[in-house]
């Protein structure tokens, strides 16, 4: 895909626009997983249940250790052959590694193959753009042709997204030609606030094994099956499924702040600096130069009391958004 790389490093992105754009995902891994073992394998080893999904349907999955604390969350596309998981860039070494060691005998084959694909994201309002034969109009539903994937993911704010995959590079810098006319050209962090604004969290390097799967607001986004059987940490899961009441949650926030907070940053009860516990970042991009959006877990009753801070920034204010999905008294 060099002609690709080449045609990308030619393109100049300009400033954010969340409703329209078109984005490079230079950050964004692609592991194939194959073999004849490839469906029961992933279906011992990840939340949800892989029988459910087909060449024209993807799910949202995760990856865990036996405590139950997610080592990844994967957008997973079935494939003539195996399946495809979706992940960030940093994460895609030791998620295959971790893998490897449960292949055993099984007739299981891994491989990064970000290389070969140009990854799109495209972010649009506009009608014309999302009636597009190649595009699927249902969330989670994919468009699959001898060299194109596409993959429609959850509204962020009404507005549409997808994910391209092409392993043509002339088709790929054709499409991005097509739709950057109507698109503004955006960098990676413009789809990163769209997944944030979606209310999706995203595992990187610097959370991997920090929560548990319902404290990511997983289990509100068909991200488990809580019906299939056995795989790593599930019995922490379905505990706190059936048996425990859940303590921490994931919350959408804006933070008056020209220092956005990265992944794991630390939250802290209202007037401490000191972690304490009581929360950390999952995802945050900035707006502007006083504002930026982000995710973080954080004990339920010190959220929803307004008392926490950035144990790094205790005088930015932090304002809770709505989530696009809604909470009952036991979730």
């Amino acid at each position: 895909m060099q002609a690709w790389n080449d045609f990308l490093a030619r393109q100049t992105p300009k400033a954010i626009d969340s409703d329209n754009a078109i984005c490079a995902l230079d950050q964004t891994s692609l592991l194939y997983v194959g073999g004849d073992d490839a469906s029961d394998f992933l279906q011992n080893q990840l939340s949800n249940d892989i029988s459910k999904i087909d060449e024209t349907r993807s799910q949202l999955s995760s990856m865990s250790n036996a405590k139950g604390r997610m080592l990844a969350i994967f957008q997973i596309i079935r494939i003539d052959g195996g399946y495809i998981l979706v992940m960030p860039r940093d994460l895609i070494t030791d998620i295959a590694q971790a893998l490897q060691k449960f292949i055993l005998m099984s007739k299981v084959v891994l491989a990064d193959i970000s290389d070969s694909f140009a990854r799109i994201g495209v972010t649009t309002t506009q009608h014309e753009i999302t009636q597009a034969d190649d595009l699927p109009d249902e969330v989670n539903h994919v468009y699959q042709s001898d060299s194109l994937i596409s993959l429609s993911l959850p509204a962020a704010a009404g507005r549409s997204r997808y994910l391209l995959l092409s392993n043509d590079a002339d088709e790929a810098i054709a499409l991005w030609q097509k739709l950057s006319q109507k698109l503004a050209v955006n960098d990676e962090l413009d789809w990163r606030l769209q997944q944030i604004d979606a209310g999706i969290p995203t595992i990187y390097a610097a959370t991997s094994g920090a929560f548990v799967l319902q404290m990511s607001n997983l289990h509100k986004l068909d991200g488990v099956s809580f019906k299939k059987g056995c795989y790593p940490g599930q019995e922490v899961v379905a505990r706190m499924q059936y048996l425990g009441k859940l303590k921490r949650r994931m919350y959408l926030a804006q933070i008056e702040t020209s220092h956005c907070p990265q992944p794991g940053d630390e939250l802290c009860t209202k007037g401490f600096t000191t972690a304490d516990s009581s929360g950390k970042v999952v995802d945050a991009v900035i707006l502007d130069d006083r504002h930026c959006h982000l995710l973080f877990i954080a004990q339920i009753a010190k959220a929803e009391a307004a008392e926490l801070s950035l144990c790094d920034q205790p005088e930015a204010a932090l304002s809770l958004l709505p989530l696009p999905y809604a909470f009952d008294e036991e979730s």
